[in-house]
């Protein structure tokens, strides 16, 4: 049952958002590390793919935007 539930949130935050499949499910795994006090797998800390960029976002309760994702470098001018 917490696998389809896992399973939904994830399909539901990437329809919603417009995010990649992986990047939502990432950031539900890091929501629930977060929210059970586990210490997140390397992977998860150092990877830079979509999956480990939503981990980041969902463990450290940061928001998941466009520009956080590997796609490319930010476009805001200094």
């Amino acid at each position: 049952m917490a696998v389809i539930a896992f399973k939904e949130k994830s399909q539901v935050l990437a329809e919603q958002y417009g995010w990649p499949l992986p990047s939502a499910q990432g950031y539900v795994d890091g929501e629930t590390f977060r929210k059970r006090h586990k210490t997140p797998p390397i992977h998860a800390i150092v990877g830079i793919d979509e999956y480990s960029e939503g981990f980041r976002a969902g463990y450290f309760h940061r928001p998941l935007s466009e520009q956080v994702f590997s796609g490319g470098p930010s476009t805001q001018s200094g």
